[in-house]
């Protein structure tokens, strides 16, 4: 298992917030990515799975080097938060982007009263 820190960033016109909304005990990062999308973002990231949009991928030259799609992208880039490219324009209310960050790789660690507690969440 992997663990996991989920993220979150709020914009809106009188100010930001950001910080930690969990930690999470996952085997990949696609599990990262659905619980997000199932826990915190109402499966806006499914819908936007379901348009079937083909974003293309530029190196740091901006040479294009191939396509994926919103999921691949999502995951690539470890969540919207940290999309370059997100367009704020719909944000007069306030706009809540996640995101997420590996704190530790194949843990062997027994987190089993954290999670009792709440302060992390498991998968799998």
């Amino acid at each position: 298992m992997n663990l996991y820190k989920i993220l979150f960033s709020h914009s809106a016109p009188k100010g930001t917030e950001s910080g930690i909304k969990t930690y999470l005990l996952a085997e990949h990062e696609e599990q990262v990515y659905r619980y997000i999308d199932q826990q915190f973002n109402y499966e806006c990231w499914k819908d936007q799975e379901d348009e079937n949009e083909i974003f293309t991928v530029f190196d740091s030259r901006f040479n294009e080097i191939g396509t994926e799609t919103f999921k691949q992208k999502i995951i690539r880039i470890k969540g919207e938060m940290n999309d370059e490219d997100y367009d704020y324009q719909d944000a007069h209310y306030g706009i809540t982007l996640y995101g997420w960050e590996l704190v530790e790789k194949d843990t062997t660690a027994d987190f089993a009263k954290m999670i009792e507690l709440g302060i992390i969440s498991k998968i799998g």
